[in-house]
């Protein structure tokens, strides 16, 4: 009976530390980027880059949304990353990208962070400085009409 239960216990351990490490091989491990210079055509709305995510397969942006204007905005998965070489911003796209028609909307004087995957889209392996371009719209007014966003960050 001791036997027994010396291998129960030894095979929940084992069950733990297999369970412990796959847990963890899961979990991204976050890398902190530099940020640079940003804009937007909406004064009050802006986004900064926070991280870079690397999952065991995927790799993806960490991007905070801004919006400090008394309006509720939209924004999209749309999105690019160009790269700076010798004074011209030029675009990273792997390939023609196709993104989801997804929109979320930002309230009044909130932020918010999402992240956007980059693995298999835009190679962004080289040190350097680089740009996310977005767009988002005003929802108060029905214009249709959407705004650029960008801001750049540094990998080292």
């Amino acid at each position: 009976m001791k036997k027994l239960i010396s291998l129960i216990l030894s095979l929940v351990c084992v069950g733990c530390v297999v369970g412990f490490i796959v847990y963890n091989n899961s979990l991204p491990k976050k890398y902190p980027v530099s940020n640079g210079d940003s804009h937007s055509d909406i004064e009050g709305v802006f986004v900064e880059i926070d991280c870079i995510y690397k999952y065991p397969d995927i790799t993806s942006l960490g991007v905070t949304w801004n919006n400090q204007t008394e309006y509720t905005i939209s924004y999209g998965e749309d999105f690019g990353i160009e790269r700076l070489e010798n004074g011209e911003w030029v675009d990273c796209s792997l390939k023609s990208n196709i993104f989801t028609l997804m929109g979320y909307s930002l309230n009044s004087n909130e932020k918010v962070e999402k992240e956007y995957r980059i693995t298999d889209m835009y190679d962004i392996s080289k040190s350097g400085t680089y740009r996310f371009l977005a767009t988002c719209s005003r929802m108060d007014i029905n214009e249709g009409k959407s705004y650029p966003v960008w801001a750049e960050f540094v990998i080292e």
